[in-house]
Order: C-alpha cells, then structure tokens, then sequence
C-alpha cells in the first residue's frame, strides 16, 4: 500500500486504562472461556445437500458478472457515513478528538463519503480510499478500537467496490472468489467441520462490497447463520431469588361503615416468580398469593361486635425483557374478604337480652356492605404497597439491563446482530448470534440441553472467535497494561502475566485475523494465539503462533469431577511453520520461543479442572452448581450443563437472605 500523505502522528491519549482494561478482560474471557470450558458458561455441518448445491450454485455464478455502478458505490458510501457515525461522537467527546481528526484527515473522509463523491463521473478513487484505510491501518494505540475498527471495514469494502468498478479483469477476480466459495463449502461436506467454513464469512463480504451474486449470499448466510451462543435457565433456578413464605401478624386499624374496628390479623402466604410463555420476550409474573385471618372488635355505644375475617389477597405484575429494554405491566390485584360474627358484647346493666338481639339483626344487615368495603380497601391497599415495594426493584433491573447489559457491549461491538428471548412455562430461553460483515456463525443448530440442568449454555466456536477478532484485531497488549488495570480494581496481578525477575517487561500486537481462534473436534479443542509482534525490554520480536490442544475428562476418574486435560506441550512457533519439516528456528526465533514458553505453560495449565458455577446476587444461595455435562463436538459446539445441587450438597443452615415483601393485614 501506498504510504499516508503526510507524517502527522496520532494522538496517544486514547488509550485510557479504561481501554487498556477492556482488552485485558478481553484476552482472560476469550482464552478463559475455552480453556477453563465453563467460566461463563451426531450433528455435521449443515446438511450434505445444502453444501454441496450452494457450491455449484457458486460455480454457475462464474458467468453472471455485473458491472459495478453507481447505485453499488452509494451504498458503500451510505455505509462509510454509517460507520463514521459512532467515530464522531467518540471524538467529539475526547480530548483527543481533534488530534485523530487531523491524523486521519477528517476532510476528506467526509467527502469520499458523499453521495457526490459516489456519483462522481470521473469515477471514485479507489487510490485515495486505499491511502484513508492505511491510516487506521497502522497500529497505533486506540485504532482497536471499534469506533475505529468499524470505520476501517467500511472503507475497505468501498474500496473494493471503486476497484471492481475500474479494473479490466474484475470479472475474473470474481470468478477467483467464486472459485474459493465453492472450495470451502466442498471441504466443509467433507470433513464435517466448522474450521473449514471460516474463509466463507471473508468471501461472502468481498461479493456484498461489489454487489455479486446477492442471492447466493443470502442463501450462503442462511446456512452459515445459525445462533452460535444459546443459555437456558429453568423457572425452578430463577425462583430462589423470588420465591418464599409469607408468616406476618400486624394489627388492624380502619373505619369500616362509619364504625372504628380494631384488632390483629395474620397473613399466610407465599411471594413467587412465574415465567409466562411468550415467544417474542422473556415474560414473567411476579406473584403474591396470600389470605389475612383476623379477629376485629368494633363497637358503637354500649355495644361492641366482635367477628373473625378471612380476605383473600392476589397480585401479580407481569414484566417483559425483550432485546431493547424491560418493559412493566400494570399490577393486577384482587381482594375478598368475609366475616363472620363471634359475639356481641354490651355494657349496658338493663336491657342486655334486647340490645343484643337488636344489634345482631343490624349487624347481619350490614355485614354484606361491610364486607363489600373491607374487600375495595384491602385491594386499594394491596396494589398501594405491590406498587411501591415492587417499584424499586424494577427500577433497578432496568438500569442494570442497559447499563450492565446492553451499553457495555454495545461500545465493544459484542452486542449480538440477533437477540432472541422467550419463556416457556418452566424455561428462560436466549438465543444470540454474534457475526459481522466478513464473519459466519453456526452452520448447524445447536445441541440440546443436558436434560437435568438448571442452567445448560451452549456456544460455538464462531461465537468466541468473532468476539475475540472485534476486540484485539491488531490491538497491542503490554505488561503496563495489565498492572494498571490490577491496580485499578485493586486485585492481584495475574502470576502468568506479572514481572519475572529473569525477563524483562512485554508486549503482544496480536494478528489482524484470527487473533484468538479455538478449533474443536469430538471431546477436544485447541486454543491458538496469533500475535503479529512482540516485544521484551528493548527487544523486538517478529510473529509467532502459539497454541495448546486439550481433551475433555475427568479428575482421578471421577464422573462428577470435569476436567480438562492438555494434549502435549504448549506450541509455540512462527507463522505458517510445520514443525518436523525439517525447516529451523532463526536464533531471535528461539529467543523468543523460549521467553513465551515459560508465560503461556502458565496459562495453558496441564489440567483445568471445571469448577463448580458460582451464582450472582440473590441467586447465590442456590450455588455453587455442579458440572453435569461438557460435551465438544466437531461440528463447533461446546455444549456444558449445570445441574441444580443434590439436598446432600446444601449445607443445613443454608437459609434465603431475601428482602421481605411486607403487606399489611386486612380487617
């Protein structure tokens, strides 16, 4: 590629230790996820016929060639705007903003990106677009980013786009990419493995950008796009944060038809969570179920008539996640209450037998209007108090699902282009996909879930080297790094990563493709590192490739105990290097073969035994849950289920810490 215009340097403030943060936790989740198997959480690939059609449908393509015109060139303009968007307001709120706008010409990035510029008659200058990527091409602190990165895959597909529609021999390149669409698709028929459609996401993106054989893509995309991330939670599981026994005696106090009653009254019932079948959200009832017995005097002069109650109460608000926010239905409540006489007490010396007899008749009278008032009250009340001690909660579920959730993957460019959530009557469902321009997810459904877990997590291959690829694409990770970010969050530096008295200070730009990759077979996976430089001290080094393969087992022996166990030592050797062909390590090669041999044995331990799954907030009580399943298959899917623990494994006095729901009794 052609070098940049001018020399201007990027600013170097964009790196924060937020950012340095965010990578570090990157690199743990991607390589944790794998290789300790279940930190977070007879199939082949697509059916035979499908592959194998789609690739002759590829071949036939050959032929149908189409011009690239203006319309094709607008939309990767629209695109490139698009894209600039979330840059722009990323800048427009840094400090260094205007430092990236001048090293990465803002000027004339907004004017390529113009309709006009599209339209251009003499034609768009794929030249100029070329020289734009190159800027954030260069590895500099902060391009990672995917702000940045998102900025840098438009441009590339415009300018594949403005050289397909100037080059003599577009037709045969894309015949060539044709070609390499179909090979990939026969070697997935083939050997049945998700690794060998990884070209196709790249291939896929190369036709879209010059508006090739569209049809076929979707098609291709239909196959290749199967949610590649599934967790299922059991209504059972989810209850212990809601579910419990109500046991409350208040006293009573009201005016019911104009006559002061008094008294106590005791509340039994139960506070439980429902899930509600829906296949368009996660729907749930949270429901409170209870009757007030209470025993109530109430008297007008000499008299006072003395009655038990029985009020049933109900309430329920029905509360909805879908993939944009968490939405709260009004509170449906109900109130009866029935009384019953118990004596009739009066003070006066003379005339008791007659008051008495008088005072029953009205009391009978009255009781259905009384009754009639204490059940309006009681519900008035009952949605009062459900409002009010259900609202915060809520409140704070909303929050924490955008703040929590939603934001934080959004500004890494994790959050899934598919986000399906339902609920049967007994299961939580979720259904991702994770997979940009030049990627693929699942090309087969995922497998089902173990069938006595609690939680039963489900994800492919592609969804774990998508993620890692939007985060560390040519990012540099060092050492410094990684001890500012321990120091933040006042933890413990990683051992694998801290200072060594015998080696100095490092660093690792990983590769732009494939940074972290996993590759899995039947009961085996191998995790690959793909770092494009490294550096110790002064000391820089070129690529190196370092993997480690791992088969699923068991501690001693033991079927309750999951573990992971590696196959042979940790390889670590140059780029497209074949061990045992005879060709040698350069001395630099060695050198650093040996400084990162001693780092990553550390973290690609002999064994990983899968501990059981600590539960969060008020799910931790349940906790932690035994491993019941771990199941790799070579079609991509790592599959692993929780089970919910034996009453053997609950200690005794294991008891729910959960807030009380307080309901006043009713008269």
């Amino acid at each position: 590629m052609n070098s940049p215009k001018n020399n201007v340097s990027p600013p170097e403030s964009m790196l924060t230790k937020r950012t340095a943060a965010r990578l570090w936790c990157s690199v743990v989740a991607a390589v944790a996820m794998v290789a300790a198997a279940a930190g977070f959480f007879g199939a082949h690939v697509a059916r035979a016929s499908e592959l194998t059609d789609l690739a002759a449908e590829a071949r036939a393509a050959k032929d149908s060639f189409q011009a690239i015109d203006a319309g094709v060139l607008r939309r990767a303009a629209s695109e490139l705007r698009n894209a600039m968007g979330p840059l722009t307001r990323l800048l427009d709120r840094s400090e260094s903003g205007p430092g990236w706008r001048k090293y990465l010409d803002w000027q004339t990035l907004n004017e390529v990106a113009t309709d006009e510029s599209a339209a251009s008659e003499s034609g768009v200058d794929a030249g100029l677009i070329d020289r734009l990527q190159m800027r954030f091409e260069t590895g500099a602190n902060g391009l990672g980013m995917p702000q940045f990165a998102g900025v840098r895959r438009a441009l590339d597909r415009y300018r594949r786009a403005a050289e397909a529609a100037t080059a003599a021999d577009a037709a045969e390149r894309n015949a060539q990419i044709l070609e390499r669409l179909a090979v990939a698709l026969e070697t997935a028929d083939a050997d049945g493995t998700s690794g060998s459609l990884e070209p196709v996401g790249v291939v896929l993106n190369e036709l879209e950008a010059t508006g090739q054989a569209l049809e076929l893509v979707q098609r291709v995309r239909e196959v290749t796009g199967h949610p590649n991330l599934l967790v299922d939670i059991e209504e059972s599981l989810l209850a212990t944060a809601v579910n419990r026994e109500i046991d409350k005696e208040e006293p009573v106090n009201e005016v019911i038809v104009g006559t002061r009653v008094r008294g106590t009254g005791r509340t039994v019932g139960q506070v439980r969570l429902d899930l509600v079948p829906s296949t368009t959200a996660a729907a749930f009832e949270l429901v409170f179920g209870a009757v007030n017995h209470s025993k109530t005097h109430g008297g007008r002069g000499p008299v006072t008539v003395y009655s038990t109650g029985e009020t049933r109460l109900d309430a329920s608000k029905r509360i909805e996640v879908d993939d944009e926010d968490v939405t709260v239905g009004p509170t449906q409540v109900s109130a009866k209450a029935r009384s019953q006489p118990a004596g009739i007490a009066v003070s006066k010396r003379f005339g008791q037998k007659m008051v008495r007899k008088i005072a029953s008749r009205k009391s009978a009278k009255i009781r259905p209007q009384a009754d009639a008032e204490a059940s309006g009250k009681a519900r008035a009340k009952l949605r009062r108090q459900f409002d009010e001690e259900t609202a915060e909660p809520i409140a704070q579920a909303r929050s924490d699902y955008h703040r929590r959730f939603r934001q934080p993957l959004l500004e890494r460019d994790w959050y899934p282009d598919l986000l399906a959530l339902s609920t049967s009557d007994s299961r939580l469902s979720v259904r991702a996909r994770k997979a940009i321009a030049d990627q693929i997810s699942a090309a087969t459904p995922a497998p089902e879930p173990t069938a006595d877990a609690v939680i039963a997590a489900r994800v492919h291959d592609t969804a774990i080297n998508n993620v890692a690829e939007i985060t560390l694409s040519g990012r540099t990770l060092t050492q410094e790094d990684i001890e500012k970010l321990a120091e933040s969050q006042q933890a413990a530096m990683p051992e694998a990563f801290g200072s060594d008295p015998d080696q100095q200070p490092w660093s690792i730009t990983f590769a732009r493709r494939r940074p972290i990759e996993v590759d899995v077979d039947d009961n085996w996976l191998q995790v690959t590192i793909r770092g494009d430089a490294f550096t110790s001290g002064d000391r820089s080094f070129p690529g190196m490739d370092i993997w480690a393969a791992y088969r699923v087992g068991q501690v001693d022996g033991d079927p309750e105990r999951l573990c992971l166990i590696r196959d042979g030592e940790v390889q670590i050797y140059p780029p497209g290097f074949e061990p045992g062909s005879g060709d040698r390590l350069s001395v630099q090669e060695t050198s650093l073969r040996r400084i990162l041999t001693r780092r990553f044995s550390n973290i690609f331990k002999e064994q990983i035994e899968i501990e059981p799954l600590e539960l969060p907030g008020q799910l931790e009580a349940a906790g932690p849950l035994p491993i019941a399943e771990l199941l790799v298959r070579k079609d991509g899917w790592i599959s692993a289920g929780w089970r919910a623990k034996s009453p053997e494994e609950i200690p005794a006095d294991s008891e729910s810490d959960a807030t009380e729901l307080t309901l006043v009794s009713q008269p």
